[in-house]
């Protein structure tokens, strides 16, 4: 089967906006992710890791207003998040239902060096359009992607063939070994040229997603 349709999005399907949250909030909550994972990190290869190299005035600010909240913690060698920015990372990415943001091989549904698995609670009921989500996707930075339901204990691509995945055994196997999966999970497959702006994407999709409702 030609999987091009499952990985190149139509820019003809309804456009999902995200509710009140802005580009910069985006930013922000990516800004957090790399501090945890990276920390302690300076601010120059921060704005190089948030695609902002040419806006070295927008990094310094973001990371004066989360230190003045006590979300970081700086030092000669960087930053930190402190327990309390931990918390509140926590808090910002459940709100957005995302259970986890992990690289995975998925090289079947691959466009890009990179791909990230995005785990998304309980959403399955809320997607109306899954060519919108990979529209959005796109304009937040992936080169492709792809959305996995898990229903009734089945992972199904929409509007695809129903044998697709079940054709493709090990595909399955490592997904459901990479990601806790519960009725009506979501997993977005996120391909794009480097991690960051893979996550980027990630948290812009979620983010859209959370503000939709049935």
């Amino acid at each position: 089967m030609d999987v091009s349709k499952v990985l190149i999005p139509t820019h003809r399907s309804r456009r999902i906006r995200s509710r009140g949250t802005t580009r910069s909030d985006i930013k922000e909550l990516l800004l957090l992710l790399i501090v945890d994972r990276e920390g302690p990190i300076g601010r120059y290869r921060l704005k190089d890791m948030l695609g902002l190299s040419g806006h070295e005035g927008s990094v310094r600010q973001m990371l004066v207003n989360l230190q003045s909240q006590g979300y970081l913690a700086a030092s000669r060698s960087g930053c930190t998040l402190t327990p309390t920015g931990t918390t509140f990372l926590e808090a910002c990415l459940t709100s957005k239902h995302i259970a986890a943001i992990k690289r995975v091989g998925a090289q079947l549904l691959t466009v890009g060096p990179v791909t990230l698995g995005v785990h998304l609670q309980n959403k399955a009921d809320h997607i109306e359009s899954a060519m919108s989500l990979r529209d959005l996707a796109v304009r937040g930075g992936a080169t492709g992607a792809t959305i996995l339901l898990f229903k009734e204990g089945v992972l199904s691509i929409p509007s695809v063939h129903p044998d697709f995945l079940s054709e493709h055994p090990n595909l399955i196997k490592e997904l459901q070994e990479t990601f806790t999966l519960e009725e009506d999970d979501v997993i977005a497959l996120i391909s794009a040229e480097d991690e960051w702006i893979g996550v980027e994407a990630a948290i812009t999709l979620a983010d859209a997603l959370s503000g939709s409702k049935r």
